[in-house]
């Protein structure tokens, strides 16, 4: 049964919007405020994001960490983040817990503290942040080609501020900020899930209803006059290559173009995912203009358009990432070339067709899980109205050729125009910096106790900012990439085909999605030596062509339909991902079984995919998070171990690839390689059975597989130590670790836990709170363990100001020496097995999330009813078991630890 969205006004002018959803015991609360970029003014800009920060710290009822640690242990997620129109804050919960949001909600509206050291250890996590996404090439083109763009308006400010400002706010600035803007008649609560909506409504008012309405909100008054000349910037930076932005003016969410114009940005690059968790599906659109003009002729490495809902007019951006050898003006005419060709012969009707097809498929995939239906809802309400959802895909739908047409003529001109061009001035790269002498780490004894990166270049959400990112941390004890709780089992369906394949499903008849999932034992850990990358190379090769169809023809099919069909390597299998409507099953599942039986490696398309590797590795050498990674990967692991290689190998080992590489690898691990399919939505077990049976017809995987041996690593025998420098940054990256234990390993859940504690339990973990909240050192610390087949590496990762590195691996390190030498808190062990034991129904709420829990139940031999034996593992965790295991796989001494970033100050 679907239930109609409700919306009701309290007294106090707090509009509630519901909507009720029984498919799971989960329910989304979402509280947003009509405050955001759009309301700062020069010397505050970035106040609305910092006081969003805040509103985590407590509230006289709520002490410090207590937001975080009580929704965790109730088996939930939260965050928060700002944008340009709006501030908001969300738990996803079991909806038997649903009471806690209301009390965290409804507290720190109105009761949030602003202790002056919390703003002071605040404002050097929000610096860091701001130096994190300064890293990037890219956030300086966008930063000021959207400053160029607007004169007037605020939008041109962004959301994270400039340095100046938030070296210089207050608290007395942060507090009445907060107290002006944060009322309940400038509010809107969204909650969507399994419950009783009147209930929830008495509830809503008997917490929120009491809390008086503010003064009436100043209305934005600036109006961004019509631009009546084409502007340009050159951004002149150490980075990997050339990026290029245009970024038009275009209309605010209240006007009738915006449908023709989520259409054109469609025919340009593809329809763009619509939740919240839907992150960038980068294989729609393949057989759009900019990829086919762009990518597909070797001129860049990507392409894209994006067009978002604002409240005020904001902008339509196209963007391209270059190859080393392609001219800015090159790319510039082309893509202006391709505009003008829509504004004179319009777009076809098979274009039109196909972009209609694919918004209705992204606006089902959408609708998945409770969570992306509060945000759609809370989102539509703060730029217009929430009932846009009603009629969004029929006035998608209703858009003509001539529509796109005359909004392409209207609002693509080129005196509507901001053109921005990044120039690198090096060719950026890391290297390795001095050797400075490595002392011995000093033991400690103690008694007691995240685009902002965005969406990608140009993306309009690239100035978006999530505040709180380490909460969802489930994957460490239960399967990778999921979680398991008490009381919840899914329906599961396994059988082992004839030919060797192991199927297995779980059906949502009321799903029109699919989501298809398999794997072949086939990764980089089988990788020749000399040949690094080869697998994650024919992974991506294996969709680049087969003997029935091209590349081009594979992604029209798939697009045409609102499809997405992905191949990639990883470190111990080839994945292959599907996802598409009921209706296209059988067109999905024909091209699945064609790329991976039927792949002809041709030589052109080789050669393509070959400079796009080559040009992400180069990008990579000036990521310093992916350096410091990539590093520590290599002095952590021996030169012969699979793990010591990264998955997309080398410059010179990619250069070295050839077509008889591609060929001996798929013939000798995919070919007749044994094979599990798992899937989860709107179809029977038995039918997708059958059609898997019938499009492997005559695969044989019943001879001898490739062997699943991964050797062992130890850990240093002392501490190794590397720093490098890469050009042109401001904030350094750390990675700490060793190797550990295998998933199979009995320890694995005891040292999962203390992972847990240390690095990802709330925000973060102990680290967390030691070198974020307490001495606002870093903006993320977190630790990870992962699930693999062989020695997982242990990583402590840290983003920091290059004066802070020694610092925050001082303090990293006290943690680590804590959790070796003392038993755990019971509070932490009881918030650690109640986050874990109770998480299960979030990640089930979406055919991808059952999907990978099918997946890795079936790689690590699980057995089909751990989910049932899963809470009694967790609750059987001791305090000495979690710290023997600490005590046994972390270490201080036998470490390894990089650090990437500036070159040292003199």
């Amino acid at each position: 049964m679907v239930y109609p969205v409700q919306a009701r006004t309290l007294g106090n002018g707090l509009m509630v919007i519901t909507r009720e959803v029984h498919d799971a015991p989960v329910a989304s609360f979402w509280v947003w405020y009509r405050v955001g970029a759009r309301n700062e003014v020069s010397g505050i800009t970035g106040i609305s994001h910092w006081v969003e920060h805040m509103m985590f710290k407590g509230t006289p009822s709520l002490g410090k960490g207590e937001i975080f640690r009580s929704v965790s242990k109730n088996g939930g997620t939260l965050n928060g983040f700002t944008w340009i129109d709006y501030t908001t804050y969300f738990e996803t919960l079991p909806s038997d817990r649903l009471d806690l949001s209301l009390r965290i909600e409804s507290d720190r509206m109105v009761n949030s503290t602003f202790d002056p050291e919390e703003v002071a250890s605040e404002r050097t996590v929000i610096i860091s942040e701001r130096e994190g996404s300064e890293n990037f090439p890219t956030f300086h083109l966008d930063e000021d080609v959207t400053a160029t763009a607007f004169k007037v308006h605020p939008y041109g400010q962004g959301v994270i501020g400039w340095k100046c400002d938030l070296q210089s706010m207050t608290r007395e600035d942060l507090y009445t900020w907060y107290r002006k803007h944060y009322a309940p008649n400038n509010a809107v609560v969204v909650a969507v899930g399994d419950f009783d909506t009147d209930s929830l409504m008495k509830k809503i008012e008997e917490r929120f209803g009491p809390i008086p309405a503010g003064p009436p909100i100043p209305s934005v008054r600036s109006c961004e006059p019509p631009q009546e000349g084409e502007r340009r910037v050159v951004v002149r930076r150490p980075g990997p290559t050339r990026y290029f932005t245009a970024a038009y003016h275009a209309p605010a969410a209240d006007s009738p173009d915006v449908y023709p114009l989520f259409v054109l940005d469609a025919v340009l690059s593809g329809a763009k995912p619509l939740g919240l968790s839907g992150g960038r599906d980068t294989t729609m659109g393949r057989s759009s203009r900019l990829y086919r003009l762009l990518v597909d002729t070797g001129l860049c490495t990507g392409a894209g358009s994006s067009f978002g809902l604002t409240r005020d007019p904001y902008l339509f951006e196209i963007s391209a990432g270059l190859r080393p050898d392609t001219g800015l003006e090159e790319v510039e005419r082309t893509i202006f070339a391709e505009i003008e060709r829509i504004q004179h012969d319009g777009v076809r009707p098979e274009e039109l067709e196909k972009a209609v097809k694919q918004f209705r498929a992204q606006f089902t995939y959408a609708s998945e899980g409770v969570t992306n239906q509060a945000y759609w809802l809370g989102d539509l309400e703060m730029v217009n109205r929430y009932t846009m959802l009603d009629d969004f895909v029929d006035r998608i739908a209703a858009v003509t050729a001539d529509d796109v047409q005359r909004v392409a003529q209207s609002y693509l001109r080129p005196t509507n125009r901001t053109v921005g061009w990044f120039e690198p001035t090096s060719p950026g790269g890391s290297a390795e910096a001095p050797v400075a002498p490595v002392q011995a780490v000093r033991p400690y004894f103690f008694h007691g106790g995240v685009g902002l990166l965005g969406f990608g270049p140009g993306s309009p959400r690239s100035n978006w900012d999530e505040a709180a990112t380490g909460v969802t941390r489930g994957h460490r004890v239960a399967p990778s990439g999921m979680a398991a709780g008490g009381g919840t089992s899914l329906a599961i369906q396994r059988t082992r085909l004839p030919n060797g394949i192991t199927v297995l499903g779980h059906e949502r008849s009321a799903n029109p999605a699919i989501v298809v999932r398999a794997s072949l034992q086939a990764g980089a850990m089988y990788d020749p030596p000399g040949k690094e990358g080869l697998a994650y190379f024919t992974a991506r090769m294996m969709q680049r062509g087969t003997s029935h169809h091209t590349f081009q023809q594979i992604s029209e099919l798939t697009d045409r339909v609102g499809a997405s069909l992905n191949v990639d390597g990883q470190e111990h299998a080839i994945q292959i991902s599907a996802r598409c409507l009921r209706d296209d099953l059988d067109l999905l599942v024909g091209l699945f079984a064609e790329v991976v039986r039927e792949p002809i490696f041709p030589p052109q398309e080789m050669e393509k995919l070959r400079g796009e590797i080559l040009a992400r590795l180069r990008e990579q050498q000036d990521d310093t998070r992916t350096v410091a990674e990539r590093r520590f990967r290599e002095l952590a692991y021996p030169a012969d171990h699979p793990y010591h290689h990264w998955i997309m190998g080398n410059e010179a080992s990619v250069a070295s690839f050839t077509r008889d590489d591609l060929t001996g690898f798929h013939g000798r691990y995919v070919q007749s390689n044994r094979m599990t399919i798992a899937f989860a939505g709107g179809v029977g077990f038995d039918e997708l059975v059958d059609k898997i049976s019938r499009a492997f017809g005559g695969w044989n995987a019943t001879g001898p597989s490739a062997p699943v041996v991964v050797p062992d690593a130890a850990p240093p025998s002392a501490v190794i130590r590397r720093d490098f420098v890469v050009a042109g940054k401001t904030q350094s990256d750390i990675a700490l670790g060793r190797p550990t234990l295998r998933r199979s390993n009995p320890d694995f859940y005891a040292l999962s836990m203390a992972d847990l504690i240390l690095g990802g339990l709330g925000l973060y973990g102990r680290l967390g709170t030691s070198v974020r909240d307490q001495q606002g050192l870093a903006y993320y610390v977190s630790s990870d363990v992962d699930a693999t087949l062989g020695p997982a590496p242990w990583e402590v990762r840290a983003g920091v100001n290059p004066t802070n590195v020694e610092r925050a691996i001082e303090s990293i390190l006290a943690e680590v020496n804590r959790i070796r030498n003392q038993p755990v808190d019971d509070d932490e062990l009881a918030d650690g097995k109640s986050y874990l034991t109770g998480v299960l129904p979030l990640s089930v709420e979406t055919n991808a999330g059952v999907a990978r829990i099918l997946q890795s139940i079936e790689t690590h031999d699980l057995g089909l009813d751990y989910l049932d034996r899963y809470p009694g593992i967790i609750n059987g965790l001791t305090r000495d078991q979690v710290r023997d295991a600490a005590a046994q796989y972390f270490s201080t001494d036998r470490i390894v630890v990089v650090t990437a970033g500036p070159a040292p100050s003199l």
